[in-house]
C-alpha cells in the first residue's frame, strides 16, 4: 500500500484486487442465463404437452364420429345414393347414405367447394313428374368431407339433386343420382 500526502495508507486502483470478483460476476451471469434457458424450455415442453392433449381429444372426437358413421352405414335400413356430376360440374362424384326411418343422411364429398357467403348447397328431391322439393341445405366448410343433414319424405324411388345455391330456371344440378 502507498501513503498519501497526509501519511494515510491508500490502496492503488487495480492493485491488490484478486480475479475472484470478476469470476464471481461472470458465474452469476452464467447462472442467470442458464436459469432463463431452463425456464424457457419448461414453458415450451408444457405448451407441447397441452397441444398434444388437445390433438388427442380432437382425434378421439373424429374417431367417434367415424364409428357413428360406420354404424349408421351398416344399419339394414340405410340406403346408398351415388351422385355423379353433370358435364360442366366442378365435382366428379359424391355419395349420400340415407336412412328413411331416422330421417337422416350424410353427404360424403371431398370436392365440395365453399360458396359465396350466405349461399348453401341445396338438396332437392325429384319424384316422377312432380315439381322438385327442397329437403335440406348444406354449408360447405374447409377441410370437411362428411356432412350430416336431416330431411323427411324421401322415398327409395326418388331422384336426388344437389344445386350450388338456389334452384332457378335453366340452372342444372351439380350432382344427381338415384338409390342403388
Amino acid at each position: 500500500m502507498d501513503t498519501n500526502e497526509y501519511g494515510m495508507a491508500v490502496r492503488k486502483q487495480g492493485t491488490g484486487r484478486s480475479g475472484w470478483g470478476m469470476t464471481l460476476v461472470l458465474a452469476c451471469l452464467a447462472l442467470g442465463f442458464t436459469a432463463s434457458a431452463v425456464e424457457y424450455e419448461q414453458a415450451r415442453v408444457k405448451g407441447e404437452r397441452e397441444r398434444a392433449g388437445m390433438l388427442a381429444i380432437a382425434d378421439s372426437e373424429v374417431e367417434g364420429r367415424l364409428e357413428d358413421l360406420g354404424k349408421f352405414i351398416a344399419e339394414p335400413e340405410t340406403r346408398v345414393i351415388r351422385l355423379t356430376g353433370e358435364n360442366a360440374s366442378p365435382i366428379g362424384s359424391a355419395v349420400i347414405v340415407w336412412n328413411a326411418s331416422e330421417e337422416k343422411g350424410y353427404l360424403l364429398c371431398d370436392e365440395l367447394k365453399m360458396l359465396e357467403p350466405a349461399m348453401m348447397y341445396e338438396l332437392w328431391v325429384k319424384r316422377g313428374t312432380d315439381e322438385p322439393m327442397k329437403i335440406a341445405g348444406i354449408e360447405a366448410r374447409a377441410g370437411v368431407s362428411v356432412y350430416l343433414f336431416r330431411a323427411s319424405g324421401v322415398k327409395s324411388q326418388d331422384r336426388l339433386e344437389i344445386m350450388a345455391g338456389p334452384r332457378s330456371a335453366g340452372k342444372s344440378p351439380i350432382l344427381s343420382g338415384e338409390f342403388d
